[in-house]
């Protein structure tokens, strides 16, 4: 099942328009997958390794505006495997139920030399497979 994150948009999340830009929001997605990662390897664990994923396309569709005081829950899960790369979707949605953002992130595979590998076996599992099914709305 993929994971869910919660988090509470403060007014010094939002820009100078009184609402959170696509650029915080991205950096809200990414501390989602972080906090899906460290279910299964703590950041100690993945320096460790020398392999990294690095961000090599984003597609994010915004479909709502976040505003002060706003709960949103984000569900990260794995799409798919290829041979060098893997894809993660996220989806966000306000307490409403409303999706606020449906993005997909993929990631190649990489070398400490900065050279694309093969997805390391352990990572295959490292995100939970995504589900269609909507997030849970938070109390």
């Amino acid at each position: 099942m993929p994971q869910d994150f919660q988090v509470h948009i403060y007014p010094s999340d939002c820009d100078s328009v009184g609402h959170v830009n696509h650029a915080h929001l991205l950096t809200l997605l990414e501390r989602a997958r972080w906090s899906a990662l460290e279910r299964h390897m703590s950041y100690e664990e993945y320096m460790r390794t020398s392999l990294w994923a690095v961000v090599r396309k984003v597609e994010a569709s915004y479909s709502a505006q976040v505003f002060p005081g706003d709960d949103l829950t984000i569900r990260t899960g794995l799409l798919s495997v290829g041979n060098t790369s893997f894809i993660v979707r996220q989806v966000v949605q306000n307490k409403r139920g409303v999706v606020v953002c449906d993005a997909s992130i993929v990631y190649v595979t990489v070398s400490t030399d900065g050279k694309p590998i093969p997805v390391p076996d352990q990572w295959r599992t490292l995100f939970s497979p995504w589900e269609e099914s909507a997030p849970a709305n938070p109390r």
